[in-house]
């Protein structure tokens, strides 16, 4: 079975479209063994009211609600632990990364892997519409400073499209307690200290105007949660694996 998780924030303009694009890939793939997970968190556009339309209309779409907005983290744990899948893949909603892309990547856990990682700063990548140089230069530095404070050598942390293993993937993020944009380092990090073996793939990637983001605000945040994680975290590293 595979299950999809997509958080959700003001989102209702293009959801049932992204909906719309996964159900015959996910026919393809799984048959009619699957399920679409979608978490609104604390919307104010309809968002909701598009979701449980979604959810009438097809048994295999369901939704969570947070009451207020959380975070991205909080949004993607609520939607993880409450899949039934055997591969589990969150993605976001605005398909930065093509949804085909699930092919490549259940072959690599196939072939061994429990989590995989898409990898849009890898040589091999495609990226079809850069981010503004201020967001590319600043997610430089969280890579960097992630991979210093967990002791991992991660090359995309950020990446909004990630496949793992159902069982294994819902204990880590059962753990997890970050909610806003650092829960990727924590979600990583705990599956590597569990031993979990990571590889990262390249991946097409376009980016997508975002008016959600406000740099110098999400810059400190992340700072502040990336030393909270830190301390919870301790220092214990297993290294990621690029491809």
């Amino acid at each position: 079975m595979i299950s999809v998780v997509i958080p959700v924030y003001n989102e209702a303009g293009c959801l049932r479209e992204h909906v719309d694009a996964l159900r015959p890939l996910l026919t393809e793939l799984a048959g009619n063994d699957w399920e679409i997970v979608l978490v609104d968190d604390g919307s104010r556009d309809g968002t909701g009211a598009e979701i449980t339309a979604l959810a009438a209309a097809d048994p295999h779409v369901r939704g969570c609600t947070h009451p207020v907005n959380r975070g991205k983290g909080a949004a993607v744990r609520t939607g993880v632990l409450a899949t039934r899948g055997d591969a589990v893949l969150f993605c976001d909603a605005d398909m930065s990364t093509p949804p085909e892309t699930l092919r490549e990547f259940l072959a690599v856990l196939q072939a061994g892997a429990d989590v995989v990682l898409g990898n849009r700063k890898s040589g091999a990548a495609r990226i079809v519409r850069w981010q503004p140089p201020i967001r590319t230069w600043l997610g430089l530095g969280f890579t960097r400073l992630s991979n210093a404070m967990t002791g991992m050598s991660v090359s995309d942390y950020t990446c909004g499209f990630k496949l793992f293993r159902g069982e294994p993937g819902r204990a880590v993020f059962a753990e997890t307690g970050t909610d806003g944009w650092v829960f990727d380092v924590e979600f990583i990090a705990r599956a590597a200290r569990r031993g979990l073996v990571i590889r990262e793939v390249p991946v097409t990637w376009r980016h997508v105007d975002d008016t959600r983001v406000r740099v110098l605000r999400d810059v400190i945040r992340s700072f502040a949660e990336l030393l909270a994680l830190r301390r919870r975290l301790g220092r214990a590293p297993r290294k990621a694996r690029g491809g």
